[in-house]
């Protein structure tokens, strides 16, 4: 009988591929900066990650951050100053600051994990079938992954079999999409109407574009890279238990 590890490191089910492995923190609480509730997304803490998101949409938009923002870089500081609404702000602060802080150290804990599960046996099942849906284990190719991200974000986590972040990153995509009018701004750009599409835009909500555009292209490479390297520990490990002599000592 194999021994169950007492650190599991991945989880398959039919709508979601999970793997417990090494990131940087650094990295992860840049993405926390980025764009607040990316950085559990990306960790796999799905509850944190759409809460903070939510959380990031709501006040940013009602605060007029990123619209202080953009006065801000534009040297109209006067105008930064007096958009803000701070009754929004101020509530803004503690959740951003933690949402930085907490993701960071779970990125460390869950590297712990990573490395103490690294020599120890999974105990997962390389497909999972049944009346919702169809998962199987196998190679994926990350560039596809990031081909299907860069056509709308969201389709790489679809092709890598992450359909709770998928969702989660086609909302968001899509609800920034429309708010800030870049679909119709490239139409009328295509047509040479610039001083049009200028005016379809709303800066506020453009600025959200590029860290969810980013972050769907960076998530799903990562995560293909991953899956993949799950796929051959799996391989080994069965061919081991199935096939390799007993008596032949392992490592050499």
């Amino acid at each position: 009988m194999s021994r169950i590890a007492r650190r599991e490191s991945a989880n398959i089910t039919f709508y979601n591929t999970a793997v417990i492995h090494r990131r940087s923190p650094g990295l992860i609480a840049w993405w926390s900066a980025a764009f607040p509730g990316f950085g559990f997304i990306s960790l796999g803490s799905y509850t944190k990650g759409y809460l903070l998101v939510i959380w990031e949409f709501v006040i940013n938009i009602n605060s007029n951050l990123n619209l202080a923002i953009i006065y801000a870089f534009t040297g109209r500081f006067e105008m930064s100053a007096a958009v803000l609404d701070t009754r929004w702000l101020l509530l803004y602060c503690p959740m951003y600051i933690i949402g930085i802080w907490c993701s960071y150290r779970l990125t460390i804990e869950l590297n712990k994990v990573a490395k103490i599960s690294r020599n120890q046996p999974l105990s997962i099942r390389p497909q999972v079938i049944n009346g919702l849906g169809i998962n199987l284990l196998d190679k994926r190719l990350p560039y596809m992954a990031i081909a299907w991200s860069v056509l709308m974000p969201g389709l790489g986590h679809i092709y890598t079999t992450r359909l709770s972040t998928a969702v989660a990153i086609i909302v968001a995509w899509l609800v920034t999409v429309f708010y800030s009018g870049v679909l119709p701004a490239v139409h009328l750009t295509v047509l040479g109407q610039f001083s049009q599409a200028t005016l379809a835009t709303d800066p506020e909500w453009l600025l959200f574009i590029p860290s969810v555009y980013c972050f769907a292209l960076f998530d799903a490479y990562e995560h293909c890279i991953e899956y993949n390297k799950l796929f051959d520990r799996e391989q080994a490990q069965f061919l081991r238990q199935d096939y390799q002599d007993a008596r032949f000592q392992m490592p050499l």
